[in-house]
């Protein structure tokens, strides 16, 4: 079986990497970013990006509960392809971020080429996403989904993909699928 990820927001908490970030920095927003996204609404958005980016903050985010486990699991069993939508040039520090998880390849592809590389090139029995727009194009594309519903933005997206709560839920998910 081939599996591929999202990284962040499903397997890093981006999000909180990012709130940290601002914190340690001190760069107020004004907006919740578990609902309107991190790199937004602030007077420079690219340069906060760039800050966050340029800094150790991008290779420091934490795995969510245990991902970590269950993605070497599903890894001893089935190919595991990561896809990110940072750009080629973050390679090195998604690399460092991900040292202790064994997968079969890291893709740092950019936004633009993110679904075209998914669907085209690796081309998944299961895609594991949290963006809503993916999410849809992936099922429209064939591609079996799971997306962690944790994050607000994902509500709604059962008609296109099966939510899980907690890593330790996916391979019985995905197991299940098999068996359909």
């Amino acid at each position: 079986m081939i599996i591929c990820s999202d990284v962040d927001g499903v397997i890093l908490n981006y999000i909180q990497g990012f709130i940290d970030f601002t914190i340690k920095e001190k760069i107020p927003f004004s907006h919740n970013p578990n609902l309107y996204g991190v790199i937004s609404n602030f007077p420079d958005n690219l340069k906060v990006r760039d800050q966050f980016y340029s800094g150790e903050y991008l290779s420091q985010l934490k795995f969510y509960g245990n991902s970590l486990e269950i993605l070497n699991l599903l890894a001893s069993k089935h190919e595991l392809h990561l896809v990110s939508a940072l750009e080629p040039t973050q390679s090195k520090k998604r690399v460092e971020n991900l040292k202790t998880l064994n997968y079969t390849s890291l893709q740092c592809v950019g936004d633009d080429r993110k679904e075209k590389v998914v669907v085209e090139e690796i081309q998944p029995d299961f895609m594991i996403e949290d963006r809503p727009e993916l999410i849809e194009a992936f099922h429209l594309a064939g591609i079996s989904v799971i997306f962690p519903d944790w994050h607000p933005y994902t509500k709604g997206m059962e008609s296109f993909a099966t939510p899980f709560s907690f890593w330790s839920e996916v391979p019985n998910l995905l197991s299940r699928s098999l068996k359909k």
